[in-house]
């Protein structure tokens, strides 16, 4: 699958196309809340959240009516750099953006062995937690439906 005629990222990682299918395009992730975030040195790590698909309609109290909601899993093995900022008790992201990882000379003196395979994830700030992920392999998963009482989502 891809979207404005140019290849996309999500063809290329497991459960990329299942996402952009049940979103019906290449999810942007606007205003999607982070769930939680578990980092491992050894072993995956695991970024969860909570988004969905807002339609342009406005309904009811006047609020934008939303559909495909979905709670996201990425699964992201080796990760080797990260940058993050701004952690807080509610984790709301303007956007998500998934892509190989460009070259970062600045960031050389934490990366050991960048390859041009690697995947980052930038976690475009809104309010709580954004930055940046680079890992040598990323993974989706999602469950259609809104969070459990378990997710605990934002205040």
């Amino acid at each position: 699958m891809t979207t404005d005629n140019e290849p996309s990222i999500y063809d290329e990682v497991p459960g990329g196309v299942d996402l952009v299918r049940w979103f019906g395009r290449v999810p942007t992730f606007h205003d999607a809340e982070i769930l939680s975030l578990h980092l491992q040195r050894k072993g995956p790590s695991v970024l969860r959240l909570y988004g969905w698909i807002n339609t342009g309609e406005v309904g009811h109290g006047r609020y934008f009516v939303l559909d495909r909601h979905a709670v996201v899993t990425f699964t992201l093995n080796e990760v080797m750099d990260l940058q993050l900022d701004n952690f807080s008790i509610q984790n709301v992201i303007f956007g998500l953006v998934l892509r190989r990882a460009p070259n970062r000379p600045e960031r050389r003196g934490y990366l050991t062995d960048p390859r041009p395979q690697d995947i980052e994830i930038e976690l475009k700030p809104c309010y709580g937690l954004s930055g940046l992920i680079r890992a040598r392999a990323v993974s989706i998963v999602f469950e259609p439906g809104k969070p459990t009482a378990q997710d605990s989502i934002g205040p």
